[in-house]
């Protein structure tokens, strides 16, 4: 269809009333666009009834024929969003009489649908009982299928919880509306504690406990007591992910703060991440050139990392300085504890023959150079007295402190010394050996307090205490990790000069009960455990496996049966370790990879 041209008419006027009557067109004068909206030559409406046309074209809601619609209603309530929000700081005054004019005039306009709701989606039907990744959206086992419209609802609800909403996306008022929400909500719920409940609501609460076992206030038991059966959590970028690891990831541990990850391995190299869940940046990177690292730590409060391979000596970051320090072990730090007379309750102190060197003292007259290997080692978090626990042969735990670098004492066990872990105040140290028992050992007197046998070990490999020292898990070669439960005047302070003290031994106390439960579901040497930090779950793995990783539920004593699944990209685990709030899960594999999952429960990192 050819468009019609319209010519303009100008009655008896020069180029010069031309030009001026344009320029009053241009710059706002009603006489001249009453000119230049005259009617054109021939036939055809003038330019002010296709205006007019359009006005009512643009208020009439039939828009179907149009290809392009400028919708400005999002803009006009955007605007309107950001005046209430003004109106409400500032107090009545202009503005809120000016909101009340505008919601007068605009209480008879009729806003459009949103683009994304379908009509088609109220005929559809989904079967939620079939699909295994479709019923966690049911609201009761017996429902089987959902409606369009209920489906939509159960995923939203679903990606709120997965993804909750924070509060720097949200409005001032929205924030206020939310906070008076929840504020309405506790008084309801406080005036509902002294109304007396009818006999349904009565009937509900008495069949189901789950609100009064994972009750976590307004927000739904996050943070709270962590049910058993299923583990939420998923799986975010990997925590190396800027730099992957060229060999095994041999030690994995979070920072106290919770935002740093420490990696290292066979590679020499000690990296430091960032960890936010997204990117994962590289912080630092250090090369360790003589030095294949087999155990890497942090220690002093996070403030130093200590990094040790079979090598006679070990490595000393400081992470305020950016400094890297050798420290070779000193000839007597196996020797020094025997003649302090620290040695295990049961073991015998021998008198060391002179050396032939006139002078010479008991570590180095026997012609002995320290440890041969500094690659197992445990370190203390209490930044106040920062120490080290080497494990050497013979059963010898050399002691040196971190601020001078210099053997503070030695301990000395029955059998070979195979794992030790510190408590989380530093004045307790608990080792275990090749035979099978485990030590408890005060640190301020260098003593034993506690020789105990691990019920139906044959050795021990590893170790771990949960930060409020109410949990000890063993693990052997056979995969079994025994969980005991620690007597609570177990690590107080042990008075050796009591008679009837003395009398049993180096202050030995009982031995303690059999453990709360043998876990079995591994079956080949244990070499990772770690507890979170409210003690309600237990990490457990093994390297000699594929996939051979387990979570413990503590207080039900059961393993979460929903992860590790199948597809689960874990193969070899080599070390495994939770952040200081439980809320990310840090796995190093035997492909140099450091998985991280995030464990939706624990709203903090």
């Amino acid at each position: 269809m050819k468009s019609k041209k319209v010519v303009y008419c100008y009655d008896n006027e020069d180029d010069k009333a031309k030009e001026s009557a344009l320029e009053e067109f241009l710059f706002g004068s009603g006489a001249a666009v009453g000119k230049l909206l005259a009617k054109p030559e021939g036939d055809g409406a003038g330019i002010a009834d296709l205006v007019r046309q359009a006005e009512a074209a643009a208020d009439s809601d039939e828009d179907d024929g149009l290809l392009f619609v400028e919708d400005r209603m999002g803009l006009q309530d955007d605007d309107e969003q950001q005046q209430d929000d003004d109106d409400d700081e500032a107090g009545p005054g202009p503005g809120s009489m000016r909101l009340q004019q505008q919601e007068a005039a605009g209480k008879g306009r009729k806003r459009r649908a949103p683009a994304w709701v379908d009509a088609a989606d109220e005929d559809v039907t989904v079967q939620v009982a079939s699909a295994p990744r479709l019923r966690k959206l049911r609201q009761s086992k017996g429902q089987t299928e959902l409606t369009g419209a209920d489906y939509e609802a159960a995923l939203r609800r679903q990606h709120c919880v997965l993804h909750p909403r924070t509060t720097w996306a949200m409005s001032a008022k929205q924030q206020r509306q939310s906070k008076q929400a929840g504020a309405a909500a506790a008084d309801a719920s406080a005036i509902d504690e002294f109304e007396e409940p009818d006999e349904e609501t009565a009937e509900k609460l008495l069949m189901s406990g789950s609100g009064l076992l994972l009750g976590g206030g307004a927000a739904g038991g996050r943070g709270g007591l962590l049910a058993p059966g299923a583990l939420e959590l998923s799986r975010l970028r990997d925590a190396n992910g800027a730099s992957p690891s060229d060999a095994v990831v041999q030690a994995l541990q979070f920072h106290p703060n919770g935002q740093l990850m420490l990696t290292a391995g066979f590679d020499k190299r000690l990296k430091l991440f960032q960890v936010d869940g997204l990117r994962n940046p590289l912080v630092q990177s250090l090369f360790l050139q003589d030095c294949p690292i087999h155990t890497a730590a942090f220690a002093a409060g996070g403030s130093k990392v200590v990094a040790a391979g079979r090598r006679p000596f070990y490595y000393i970051a400081d992470l305020h300085t950016a400094q890297l320090e050798r420290v070779v072990t000193p000839p007597s730090i196996h020797h020094q504890g025997q003649r302090q007379g620290s040695s295990g309750p049961q073991q015998t102190q021998q008198k060391h023959k002179k050396g032939g060197k006139k002078g010479g003292s008991s570590g180095a007259a026997g012609g002995r150079t320290g440890m041969k290997s500094c690659e197992a080692f445990a370190a203390s978090s209490d930044p106040a007295r920062p120490l080290l626990a080497f494990l050497g042969d013979g059963g010898h735990i050399g002691l040196v402190s971190l601020g001078s670098r210099r053997p503070v004492g030695s301990l000395k066990m029955n059998g070979s010394a195979r794992a030790a872990v510190f408590s989380s105040d530093g004045n307790t140290l608990v080792t275990a050996g090749g035979d099978g028992v485990l030590y408890t050992w005060d640190l301020r007197s260098q003593r034993c307090l506690q020789q105990q046998r691990d019920e139906g070990a044959i050795d021990c490999t590893s170790l771990a205490l949960s930060a409020d020292s109410s949990y000890l898990a063993t693990g052997g070669s056979s995969g079994v990790v025994n969980v005991y439960r620690r007597p609570a005047g177990l690590l107080s302070p042990v008075n050796f000069d009591d008679t009837d003290v003395a009398a049993a031994g180096f202050g030995v106390q009982p031995a303690a009960p059999a453990p709360l439960k043998a876990l079995m579901n591994l079956t080949t040497s244990i070499d990772s455990l770690s507890f979170s930090h409210d003690s309600q779950m237990l990490l457990m793995g093994s390297r000699m496996k594929k996939d051979a990783l387990r979570v413990v539920h503590l207080p039900s004593l059961t393993v979460f049966a929903n992860w590790p699944t199948g597809r689960s990209p874990l193969q070899y685990v080599h070390c495994a370790a939770f952040s200081p709030h439980s809320g990310f899960l840090g796995v190093g594999n035997a492909k140099g990879r450091a998985l991280l999952y995030r464990l939706h429960h624990y709203p903090e990192a």
